[in-house]
């Protein structure tokens, strides 16, 4: 049977699968009613990536640089954590002008990562434990010491030429288009050796590969190949609307103005964009182990989202949902806005829900209030990793750690270590393992300072407290996994009656579930949860609370401040 037939197939079982479920669940319901369904099979449909920045995971030389060989040593924590997958962001050759997503040689490990061969035991010992490893694939443009482009550029006649994006000057000389770069500035860079500029939407250092020519595009389903052959499980895939250009190439009329650079009309998500997602779908699926794409994007609704996956959920398996991502105020209005639209609105498509990463600030330091920052961060944790579909965990996000602070960051000189000063390295601080020096990072000076708090917020300190932080994230990680509502159940919007609080269930095939109740105030609230489809359930037992709490209601509970709940019950 052919891929294209295998993913159809998929589908109508996935549709078939949220029909039943919802009339299982909701005797009496209409069909109208608005109940997501029941996770589909595959692992990472319901799975927890953790996301490694390995240059801030675990050094194992001494260097003050996280490597391959220091992710091998913290498995057995992560396995113990209860993650499924891990998600590696670049360990390539790079000039680390953009550390690492301006990629030299997109088949090797840079040196400072280590080497081949510690990528293979890694790949090898993760899979003992029963994780799965995910490259990071800069699919979008290469670094410009990429000995493609070194060759690109060398003369117009190179047979590499054409595998970057090269145009002739406009009438007066000038850029051929007056397009931006996200990074600011123009997305074009004149070369006076050849005569043309080659286009970059990213940084001068990052021209973009050109997707249209047959011989890149081989190439670099040749890398695709060569991680899934070393034993990778799939791929983030960075920067994935940016593929193609419409070959009109028509000038801005609104330069600043209308959409951001990064989602402008003739730049981000043309129609052949998501033919070759496709065709890179159809390569990862021809290997066994149900491999995955998970996928960065450039979105503004939650339409735009559903086409991500593809019309018929054969492009990007797990399309992040940066329209949750981006929510910067603890609002429950808001959030339940986000969650209802994405549990509701993704044809029952595993939707991908996520906070922090590499490129964002903590969710203890977007969402704190200086006095709260711990109750605050376990609700963030809760809702992210009660809800259906797929979760995302940053590195140390377990942990509570918070952004490096300024004051601590502006005194660190540039260096081999730090080339460029990136205003995403509040985020990016050393992992705090213990409370002695390096932070149990390193027995180096790190590359970025270690934030002072690892004095307190450590993993050796939480390990054994039945009230940190860590166990609060291992308890939710362990619910998710065992539990059938949280694992594959269908998801129940409710109304918790109160503007401050965030009220829905998950709920098994049995007609059993979970309450999930979220205070997102710092005052007691009363609620009436209504919403339930059918008959509500009238008892519950406690599961987990955040703050000590009294006998569980599920129909007008009263939860303490910044208070997170879950609650069981039953058919």
């Amino acid at each position: 049977m052919s891929i294209a037939n295998r993913g159809s197939r998929t589908i109508r079982r996935v549709r078939g699968a949220l029909l039943a479920t919802t009339l299982a669940l909701m005797p009496g319901m209409a069909l109208a009613a608005p109940t997501a369904k029941a996770t589909p099979d595959p692992w990472w449909a319901h799975a927890v990536i953790y996301e490694i920045y390995p240059r801030s995971f675990q050094d194992s030389n001494g260097d003050g640089i996280g490597d391959l060989k220091g992710v091998t040593q913290r498995l057995d924590y992560l396995k113990a954590l209860g993650v499924d997958a891990i998600w590696l962001t670049p360990f390539f050759p790079s000039p680390n002008v953009d550390f690492g997503y301006d990629v030299a040689d997109y088949t090797n490990v840079s040196p400072e990562y280590g080497t081949m061969a510690d990528w293979d035991e890694l790949a090898r010992e993760a899979k003992k434990r029963g994780i799965r490893v995910m490259v990071d694939f800069v699919l979008n443009h290469s670094s410009d010491q990429n000995a493609w482009f070194k060759e690109s550029r060398s003369s117009r006649s190179n047979p590499r030429r054409d595998w970057y994006v090269w145009k002739d000057p406009a009438p007066d000389g000038g850029p051929p288009t007056n397009w931006e770069s996200i990074f600011g500035g123009s997305t074009w860079t004149y070369d006076k050796a050849t005569g043309q500029y080659y286009y970059h939407i990213f940084y001068k250092e990052q021209p973009d590969l050109n997707w249209a020519n047959p011989g890149l595009r081989k190439a670099m389903h040749e890398v695709v190949r060569f991680w899934l052959d070393h034993g990778a499980s799939g791929f983030r895939l960075d920067a994935t609307p940016y593929l193609f250009e419409d070959p009109a190439w028509p000038n801005d009329p609104d330069v600043k103005g209308g959409p951001p650079a990064g989602l402008k009309p003739y730049n981000s998500n043309l129609p052949a964009t998501r033919e070759a997602l496709k065709d890179l779908r159809k390569l990862v699926d021809s290997y066994p182990g149900e491999r995955v794409l998970l996928g960065e994007n450039a979105i503004s609704t939650i339409a735009d989202l559903r086409r991500v996956y593809g019309a018929k959920g054969d492009e990007i398996n797990l399309p992040m949902d940066f329209l949750y991502k981006d929510v910067s105020s603890l609002d429950a209005a808001t959030f339940k806005a986000r969650i209802d639209e994405a549990e509701l609105g993704l044809d029952g498509l595993p939707p991908v829900f996520h906070f922090s990463n590499h490129d964002t600030s903590r969710q203890r330091t977007r969402f704190g209030d200086g006095v709260h920052d711990e109750a605050i961060a376990k609700i963030t944790a809760a809702m992210t990793l009660t809800l259906r579909g797929t979760a995302l965990m940053y590195y140390g996000e377990e942990l509570g750690m918070a952004d490096l602070p300024a004051n601590v960051l502006k005194d660190v000189p540039l260096g081999p270590k730090r080339k460029v000063a990136d205003k995403r390295d509040p985020e990016r601080s050393p992992m705090q393992w213990t409370d002695g020096p390096g932070a149990g990072f390193t027995t180096g000076l790190p590359w970025l300072p270690v934030n002072p708090d690892a004095a307190t917020i450590n993993a050796a300190r939480q390990q054994g407290d039945k009230g940190s932080m860590l166990a609060w994230y291992t308890g939710l990680l362990q619910l998710r996994r065992t539990d059938p509502a949280l694992r594959s159940g269908a998801y129940v919007p409710l109304e918790s009656g109160n503007p401050k609080v965030l009220a829905y269930a998950r709920r098994s095939a049995s007609g059993a579930g979970i309450l999930v109740l979220l205070n997102m105030s710092g005052e007691r609230q009363a609620l009436k949860i209504t919403g339930w489809p059918g008959q509500a359930p009238r008892v519950g037992a406690l599961v987990m609370a955040s703050t000590p709490t009294g006998a569980p209601n599920v129909v007008d509970p009263v939860l303490e401040p910044y208070a997170a709940q879950l609650v069981r019950f039953g058919p």
